[in-house]
């Protein structure tokens, strides 16, 4: 099940029916497991891992929802899937990297 509610999902794309629906949360839950991968992280994962608080390292608190800039780009990995053509489809999704990119961990830098 997806961190993003599919009425998010729905009212982004400017779907009013519900015919799609099953097709839509297959393709939304898609969407923030690449989302997930690019970034090598949750949703819902803090970062820093750690914050400091009166000068001591202390693990941070986990996200209540995801932060909007990363439900944006979940909603262009969804929206190249469902309703663009193949070359908008890769327009939306280097548009969501753009959005996931400040996300990522791990670059190895």
């Amino acid at each position: 099940m997806s961190v993003v509610p599919l009425a998010t999902a729905k009212s982004y794309l400017d779907v009013i029916h519900s015919a799609d629906d099953v097709k839509l949360q297959m393709l939304l839950d898609g969407a923030e497991d690449e989302a997930v991968q690019y970034m090598n992280r949750g949703l819902l994962e803090p970062v820093p891992a750690e914050v400091l608080v009166d000068g001591a390292l202390v693990p941070a608190p986990p996200l209540e929802k995801p932060l909007d800039s990363m439900v944006l780009g979940i909603m262009l990995l969804l929206q190249a899937a469902y309703q663009a053509t193949p070359d908008d489809a890769e327009k939306l999704r280097r548009a969501a990297e753009v959005k996931l990119t400040p996300h990522r961990i791990g670059w190895g830098v």
